[in-house]
C-alpha cells in the first residue's frame, strides 16, 4: 500500500462528496482502484481488499491508516448525523488533498468514484459488491483487483475490461458528464 496515495485517495473522495458514510467512502476505494486496475493495470492506492461479512474492505494495514487520519492526524473529521430515524458516521476531509500526486485520469476515475458511492445507500452498494467473485473468494481472503470487473452476464463468464471497453471508459472520463470538479 502507497499510504501517502491512500491518504490523498480518501482527501479527494471526500473533497468531491463531502458527508459520505464509512460503507460509502469504502466501496468508493474500491471502486477507483478496481477501475483504474482495469484501466491502467495497478490500482491508485496499493490497497488489498479482503473478503469481508459486509463486503470487500480495505485491508487491516489501510483500515488503521484510515482511523488515524481522524485521531491523531486531523486529517478527517467524522460527524454523527441523523439520517431518518437512524445516525450514521458522516466522513468529511478536514485537510486539502495533493491533487498533484493523481495524474488527470485518477482525479477523474477518484470523482466518479466518489459520485457512484454517494448515489446508492450502503445496501445498494452491498448488492453491488457482493457479487460472483466476492462469493467465490474465502472468508478473509484478498478479493484481486482484476476480477471486480469482470461480471457474470446470461450465464457466461466476461473477461475484465476489453480494449474496446477501456476506450469507451476513457472517453467517457474525459466527457463533460464524468468532470464533476475541475482540479487545477
Amino acid at each position: 500500500m502507497d499510504e501517502i496515495m491512500f491518504k490523498n485517495a480518501v482527501l479527494a473522495i471526500l473533497k468531491a462528496r463531502p458527508g459520505m458514510g464509512s460503507i460509502q467512502l469504502r466501496k468508493a476505494l474500491i471502486i477507483a482502484d478496481a477501475a483504474h486496475n482495469a484501466l491502467h493495470g495497478e490500482s491508485i492506492t496499493g490497497v488489498r481488499y479482503i473478503k469481508h461479512k459486509f463486503g470487500p474492505v480495505p485491508d487491516d494495514e489501510a483500515f488503521n491508516v484510515l482511523i488515524k487520519m481522524d485521531f491523531p492526524l486531523h486529517l478527517v473529521e467524522i460527524i454523527e448525523e441523523p439520517i431518518g430515524h437512524v445516525t450514521q458516521n458522516a466522513y468529511y476531509a478536514a485537510a486539502e488533498p495533493d491533487y498533484s500526486l493523481f495524474t488527470r485520469s485518477q482525479i477523474d476515475i477518484l470523482n466518479y468514484s466518489a459520485a457512484t458511492a454517494y448515489k446508492y445507500g450502503a445496501l445498494r452498494l452491498s448488492d453491488m459488491t457482493h457479487d460472483d467473485v466476492y462469493h467465490q473468494t474465502p472468508m478473509g481472503d484478498e478479493i484481486p483487483l482484476n476480477m471486480v470487473c469482470a461480471m457474470k452476464v446470461s450465464g457466461y463468464d466476461t473477461a475484465p475490461f476489453t480494449r474496446k471497453e477501456k476506450t469507451a471508459v476513457k472517453d467517457f472520463l474525459k466527457s463533460d458528464e464524468a468532470c464533476l470538479f475541475d482540479f487545477v
